[in-house]
């Protein structure tokens, strides 16, 4: 309950001197955050890499209640939960995306989320980079190895299938080895089952393929 007031806070600072010009007075800043923070909590579930959650978010609302093209506030609250997301290490399967929408089903004064997992294509966060190959990694929580369903795949007889996992959270990114036939290494340190620290520019090698880490530094 704590991360779901942090993030409807977070919500309300944002929404504070905006959602007047967007909505009427009927609808109150800390009722939109609310019901948004609490979509995005109830829409976790657990993913095979870790937690995850919805992506894409619909506010309903009457149009009587609409008193401004909603495109900026949305692409203000698609920003805020893309980063509520990234900060608790959170999987998306898809782009994060927050949409305010008119509908006569909902009567005037009140609110409708509904919250969706949508795949598609997320843009890269960060690059594992060798002398020959550039990989992309797009999803939080990225499973990394030679396996059909890796989001990073490496396709060399010595990667594992299901090789080892990335993901940032709290403002840095990690690496765990997920029990690999010819283990992982960062910066010439054996990666085991416990989270390690990756620093942007650290040398990582999966089996006996080395790759530079790069981080995208606006992503």
């Amino acid at each position: 309950m704590n991360l779901v007031r942090g993030l409807e806070r977070r919500l309300e600072r944002l929404l504070e001197g905006v959602a007047g010009r967007v909505f009427s007075g009927r609808l109150h800043p800390s009722e939109i955050a609310g019901r948004l923070a609490r979509e995005a909590d109830f829409a976790r579930f657990d993913h095979e890499t870790g937690p995850a959650t919805a992506n894409q978010y619909t506010l309903l609302v009457n149009p009587k209640d609409l008193d401004a093209d909603p495109v900026e506030l949305e692409q203000s609250l698609t920003e805020e939960l893309l980063r509520y997301t990234t900060d608790q290490g959170l999987r998306l399967e898809g782009p994060c995306r927050v949409r305010i929408e008119g509908s006569d089903r909902v009567a005037p004064g009140s609110l409708v989320c509904h919250a969706e997992v949508v795949p598609g294509r997320i843009p890269a966060w960060a690059k594992l980079i060798s002398a020959n190959i550039t990989l992309e990694v797009g999803h939080n929580r990225a499973l990394v190895g030679r396996g059909e369903e890796a989001d990073v795949r490496i396709p060399l007889q010595s990667v594992s299938r299901r090789h080892a996992l990335i993901w940032r959270e709290g403002g840095r990114a990690f690496i765990v080895d997920l029990g690999s036939s010819n283990g992982t290494m960062l910066d010439g340190r054996r990666v085991g089952e416990e989270p390690v620290a990756m620093d942007h520019g650290s040398m990582v090698v999966l089996a006996e393929q080395s790759f530079r880490w790069m981080e995208e530094r606006d992503a």
